[in-house]
């Protein structure tokens, strides 16, 4: 399930060296590990993580379409479990509307304060490029940027912010030959659906492909 410490370890004991999982804010300033901030998709309640307490979230059982069934995680408790797997670096997405929620500043500094304690190999990454700015000037840690769409703009703004990752959606990328712009940064694309298009993507330059079922991928590769 998506951004569960079940789901993560899956991943993680099928051979994966990266994960990546999003981070909401809680009301009392506690960083949760869940994708939405509207929690009627994956608990079927009217509930936004942002205006709830660390303990009202833990408390919520959260179903994916399948049947499975999570709590929310803490990113303290998140970045524990990837710091069992010494070979894998954890992307962690700040999303939106915590930021917009408690404001930029309080938003990066809460998530790089957990960041700052992991034992493991940790990534900052966000959409937003003023809250990836302020993680690379405060931060240790390495900053990716998750930019959309593909245009002259993104391409100003990746080399003027200098991120250590560039993401983008495989939808998004030009279906030109070799499009991924040369930087000091290695490339993330996600949302990649089979193997065949992975591997076209690491043919036309990309570093790193992200996809949502990697033990699935892997049992229908190896079937």
């Amino acid at each position: 399930m998506e951004n569960s410490l079940e789901g993560v370890q899956a991943v993680l004991d099928a051979g994966a060296r990266f994960v990546e999982f999003d981070v909401q804010i809680s009301s009392d300033g506690q960083a949760m590990v869940v994708h939405d901030d509207d929690l009627r998709r994956l608990a079927g309640r009217a509930m936004r993580v942002t205006a709830s307490t660390r303990a009202e979230l833990q408390a919520v059982l959260l179903r994916s379409e399948s049947g499975a069934t999570a709590t929310i995680p803490t990113l303290e408790a998140m970045l524990a479990l990837v710091a069992r797997y010494p070979d894998a670096t954890a992307f962690v997405e700040l999303k939106r509307q915590s930021i917009r929620r408690h404001g930029l500043a309080s938003a990066v500094d809460c998530l790089l304060q957990e960041l700052t304690r992991a034992n493991g190999r940790v990534v900052f990454i966000s959409f937003r490029w003023r809250a990836v700015r302020r993680a690379r000037q405060l931060g240790r840690h390495p900053v990716g940027w998750v930019f959309r769409p593909w245009s002259v703009l993104a391409r100003a703004l990746a080399f003027w912010l200098q991120p250590d990752y560039l993401f983008v959606r495989a939808d998004r990328v030009p279906r030109r030959e070799r499009p991924f712009w040369n930087g000091p940064w290695q490339w993330v694309i996600y949302a990649v659906d089979t193997l065949e298009q992975a591997r076209a993507l690491r043919a036309r330059g990309a570093d790193l492909v992200e996809v949502d079922d990697l033990p699935g991928l892997v049992s229908a590769t190896s079937g």
